[in-house]
């Protein structure tokens, strides 16, 4: 998966509601060319800018991991992007 790829699923996931693992519901939006993410229970916007959705999806690439634990040190808002890739077909191959 490229960056490109992960910002295309977040432009084509506006005006959806997604929902996290642990069940907590959220949109997505795109200011600037990086994804940001609007949980339901606040209702305010959150990233942690352009870079570390890079870093997160270098880590993905490398680890594929559906775990939010293993991108810790890269990104708080693991968890939104895993539950955007769940919801399309960029999942990789067991």
């Amino acid at each position: 998966m490229t960056y490109e790829t992960l910002l295309a699923m977040a432009k084509d996931g506006r005006n959806k509601t997604y929902q996290t693992a642990s069940g907590q519901e959220f949109r997505i939006d795109v200011f600037n060319d990086c994804p940001f993410f609007i949980p339901s229970s606040s209702g305010l916007g959150r990233s942690d800018g352009r870079r570390a959705a890079e870093r997160f999806v270098e880590r993905f690439n490398e680890t594929g991991s559906p775990r939010p634990a293993d991108y810790r040190d890269v990104t708080r808002n693991a968890s939104y992007f895993l539950a955007l890739i769940a919801s399309t077909d960029e999942w990789p191959s067991a």
